[in-house]
């Protein structure tokens, strides 16, 4: 049942210079039609709907135009545009602590803020012990509420306005309030007041707030809606915004995108996932791919440091015994010869601006969505995709409802020296136990890069725990016989397919992962996504 419904809703206001040049040269300059009137729009055509028990979280910048909508959404201003259509009473929490006088007590406030918002005498006689407990104002009853602070002005309005049970109910940065204890209290109060079945809208600046207490999210900024939908996505999306990860455009693109449909959503955007796209897109077939980290490429990514391409999760030298494989990366980038690796493949080299452009070639035509995690997409868009390419850990997947697969991790500290050259080769091997590290990394040799700067990664072997870097996957005896469990019930999804060094708990240099990557994309996709199983 829709409870609340916001169709191209636009507020307008008009700004003029009436307070500068006062009444009378008001009215002259109107005479003479030499007044200037300026407008701003708050909002713009923003249009959503809420069902009953949804509880919506409204972000967005300062000035994003949040605040305004709440009050034409409460039916306190009406909008410039388009309409509102509610279902039931609606409370609003805009301004706590507006309202109140400040000469009288805090027990007179309680009963004038309650008549204010339709109670009755009776009903606050009922209920005035319980919201002073609440408001944690037992010793402050008959002292002048001016004398209180704000955060207990606060606290006051928020226990009287809770007590309603609303069919609507608008909270605009009220769970804020108080210290820590008596925010969690408001919040316990609001769960209370949603599984009552009110359909609920908060704006608040915490986005941990949001992803924890709403369903729902409407992203404005500068008045303009920028995407309306599930609250663990787009809190996703917004928090990249936020630190600079993603710009506005990427995120609208970022959203498009995960509203469309596709014969295969591939989940890491690692060397095997990229070739695997590659090879379906090749075919015809629509690709979205996502990945957790921020980035694409996997532990291939590269960053540019002083003009040095910086492998920023180890050194990554591509060798390989197969023509076909070497040909398929030089497609994509020029592979410098590379030497002193010890390597007896036939061939041997390095991209000379890193792996960056090969992973974008390889991509390219594909959807790609960074900085989102596997579940979140899964629960928000359950028929996103005919079929999943599974190349995150295999555990994972299934909650780790059988145990966790073992990894061997790894540490890496990078520093920018002020030097031309360091140990004068790519890589230096640091075996015994003198150096907690086992190797040092200096990334200009890896392929001839120049600059006045050097960069260098010591590489420290770490102990895997819940939540580091799974880079080396322990293939022992008790990791093999649970990669096997987890497999059985891997039968149980026909529609995923599970691959690469996580999706199969094994070791892959780079040629391996592409040819698995081409052998899987040949055997499943030249058969229909729906019928693969």
């Amino acid at each position: 049942m829709t409870t609340l419904e916001v169709k191209n809703v636009s507020i307008r206001y008009m700004t003029g210079d009436f307070k500068d040049i006062g009444l009378k040269e008001y009215v002259m300059r109107r005479l003479k039609h030499n007044y200037q009137v300026n407008e701003f729009w708050a909002d713009r055509d923003i249009t959503f709907a809420l069902e009953k028990g949804d509880m919506l979280g409204i972000i967005g910048t300062n000035g994003a135009g949040k605040s305004t909508l709440l009050k034409a959404v409460s039916g306190i201003m009406e909008p410039t545009k388009g309409w509102v259509r509610r279902e039931g009473n609606v409370a609003a929490l805009l301004e706590l602590a507006s309202g109140f006088d400040g000469d009288l007590t805090v027990r007179e406030n309680a009963y004038l803020r309650g008549a204010m918002l339709g109670y009755t005498r009776k009903f606050m006689d009922e209920t005035y012990d319980s919201i002073i407990e609440f408001a944690e104002l037992k010793d402050f009853q008959d002292r002048p509420f001016k004398q209180l602070s704000s955060g207990m002005r606060s606290r006051l309005a928020f226990a009287i306005a809770s007590l309603v049970q609303p069919d609507i109910l608008i909270l605009d940065e009220v769970l804020s309030v108080g210290d820590g204890a008596f925010r969690k209290k408001s919040e316990a109060k609001m769960r209370e007041i949603i599984k009552s079945g009110a359909t609920t809208i908060l704006v608040s600046h915490s986005i941990q707030q949001v992803k924890e207490l709403c369903n729902k999210v409407l992203w404005l900024e500068k008045g303009q809606q920028i995407a309306f939908g599930d609250a663990q996505v787009l809190c996703g999306l917004y928090q990249q915004y936020l630190d600079k990860k993603l710009t506005l455009d990427g995120a609208k693109r970022a959203w498009k995108a995960l509203n469309g449909h596709y014969d295969y959503l591939v989940v890491g955007a690692g060397l095997y996932g990229a070739v695997f796209a590659r090879e379906a897109m090749d075919q015809g077939r629509r690709c979205l791919v996502i990945d957790s980290r921020a980035h694409t490429g996997g532990n291939l990514y590269c960053e540019k440091v002083e003009g040095i391409p910086v492998h920023k999760y180890g050194a990554h030298i591509f060798h390989t015994n197969e023509k076909k494989i070497w040909d398929l990366v030089g497609q994509y980038v020029e592979l410098l010869p590379f030497d002193g690796s010890g390597l007896a493949d036939r061939y041997v080299g390095v991209p000379e601006q890193g792996y960056g452009p090969l992973i974008e070639g390889l991509l390219d035509g594909a959807s790609v969505v960074t900085g989102m995690s596997y579940q979140s997409v899964a629960d928000a868009f359950p028929k996103i995709a005919e079929h999943i390419v599974y190349t995150g850990p295999i555990d994972q997947f299934f909650q780790y409802k059988l145990g966790r697969l073992e990894y061997r991790s790894l540490r890496f500290e990078e520093e920018i020296l002020k030097q031309p050259d360091f140990q004068g080769r790519a890589i230096v091997e640091c075996p015994g136990e003198e150096t907690p590290y086992t190797r040092i990394i200096e990334h200009k040799h890896i392929a001839g890069s120049r600059s006045p700067k050097t960069v260098i990664t010591r590489e420290y072997p770490e102990e895997w725990i819940p939540g580091r870097g799974l880079y080396y996957p322990v293939e022992d005896k008790r990791n093999r016989e649970l990669y096997k469990q987890y497999l059985e019930l891997a039968k149980a999804y026909p529609n995923v397919t599970f691959g690469g060094r996580l999706g199969e708990h094994r070791h892959y240099d780079m040629d391996e992962a592409i040819a698995a990557a081409l052998d899987k994309a040949g055997e499943i996709v030249s058969t229909p996504p729906a019928s693969i199983g």
